[in-house]
Formats: C-alpha cells, structure tokens, sequence
C-alpha cells in the first residue's frame, strides 16, 4: 500500500494513478507508509496531513509546546510572540545553536550532543556580578579595619617569640620563627589574600626595624653594635617572608587553622 502524495488517499501498490483524484503514483513523493497513526481508526497517515483521509479525525502532530512565563498559555516553539499577551517568548527559548554543526542545543548543556562541540552559552558564562569580583583589583580588596586587630596581636606574639629566642640563643632566626608562626597564624582569619598580604607586610616590616632594639633590650648596647655589624639587618628578608607566609596560610591553611581560631573569637 502506498499514499497518493496529492490527496492521501490509501492505494494498492499495482496503482499507476490514484482512483481518488487521478495522481501519477509513479512520481508520488513516497511509496513507503508514514509512520503517523490515526488515534480514531488506526489507520497510517503521512506526516504533513492534519486529517485522517479515512475517518475525517485531525491529526495532533508531535509539535514541541512551551508555556508562556506572563500568562501561562501554551504555544509552538517556533512561535516568538504570545497570542494571548503578546510577550516577547524568544526570551524565554532555552536552546542555542551548536557553532560547528548547527543542531539545536538546550542551553543547560556543556556540549553538543550531536558532534561534542564544547558550547559557550549564557548559563556558562560567569554572570556579571562575578565578572566584577574576579576583576576586583588587588587594592580595592585591601580593608585596613579588617587587619588591624589581628597585626597588633600577631605582633605582640612576633616580639615575645624573638625575645624568646634570642634568650635561648637563637639569633637572627629567632625573627625568622618568630614571623612563621605568628603571621602564619593569624593570616587565617583575615577574609582574603589582599588583606592577608598587606598584614603579613606590615608584621615582617615592623619586626624588621625592631630587629637591633631588641637585641639591645636584651643584652645591651655594645652587643647589639656587634650583631648588626656582623650580621646586618635582614628587614627586606623579613618582609618577603612575611608576604609568602601570609598569603600562603590564607590561601592553603584556612581550613585548618580557622576551627583553633573559633575559640578565642573575643579576640579578633
């Protein structure tokens, strides 16, 4: 059985013309049956007919409907314009274009199903309120109220550590100690790397310009001659130090020191 292309009338394969309105079968489109299926009477129907040619019955193709987001009514995903209020649907269509094989994609995918494209769509796509924060300069993340509490305390323990150390004989290294573990510490708990920079700065640089005062402090004048002469002062070392340490805690460590410093929130 084929289907006059013309009309759509059923006809048995020994047909040259159609019986209903005289159509060539030999040039007919197509002699195979289409896939289509009358809900009424069962019987097959090619796919660009809208009523059965046996029972009269219209033909609900399988066409993609989307609901209106304004008003709730249902409409052809080809449509771009609702009937009922006139919103603008182009808007709300969730598909794309794959830019290698052009089939239609659903925006919520990564890639294209058909040819594996990797597809940049709008859901992809930083939003603009991270775009502005990954842009954020390093200075406009830089907040002095937030560090101030922590390099005064961070200090405070730097100054008795090195004292400590140059007690017991450390030296020079008593500084170096001294910066890991205090600015190591309380980088944790500054709210970003900017911050915790500019911290670890200003810890390093005032322990370096307190490095031979309190060597003086702790053994006197001439001993604190014979040290910065034979040693030097280490304040560009101090700095660098106290920069890496402090950015590397705040980054890397946070995790893991921000439960310690949970304890003692009364003082920062």
């Amino acid at each position: 059985m084929v289907i006059c292309s013309n009309c759509g009338v059923k006809v048995a394969d020994s047909f040259e013309l159609c019986p209903n309105c005289g159509h060539d079968l030999t040039k007919n489109e197509s002699k195979e049956i289409s896939e289509n299926t009358c809900v009424e009477c069962g019987s097959q129907i090619k796919s660009n007919l809208t009523f059965c040619p046996t029972c009269g019955t219209k033909i609900e193709h399988n066409v993609k409907k989307t609901v209106c987001i304004n008003c709730s009514a249902e409409f052809d995903e080809e449509i771009d314009f609702c009937s009922q209020c006139g919103a603008d649907l182009s808007q709300q269509k969730n598909t794309s274009t794959c830019p290698n094989c052009g089939v239609k994609i659903d925006s919520g995918n990564a890639f294209c199903q058909e040819c594996g494209t990797k597809i940049v769509n709008a859901q992809n796509k930083p939003s603009k309120v991270s775009q502005n924060a990954m842009s954020q300069s390093f200075i406009d993340k830089i907040n002095l109220n937030v560090i101030i509490k922590p390099t005064i305390l961070s200090l405070v323990i730097a100054v008795i550590l090195s004292l400590i150390g140059l007690l017991i004989g450390f030296s020079w290294f008593s500084f170096v100690i001294a910066i890991i573990l205090s600015v190591g510490f309380f980088a944790g708990v500054i709210d970003n790397e900017s911050n915790a920079i500019v911290f670890g700065l200003i810890v390093a640089l005032i322990l370096g310009i307190l490095e031979t005062p309190l060597v003086e402090f702790m053994y006197g004048a001439f001993v604190a001659g014979f040290y910065e002469g034979f040693f030097g002062s280490h304040l560009i070392l101090f700095i660098v130090l106290g920069v890496v340490i402090a950015y590397v805690s705040n980054v890397y460590l946070k995790d893991n020191i921000q439960p310690i410093v949970n304890n003692f929130k009364g003082l920062l």
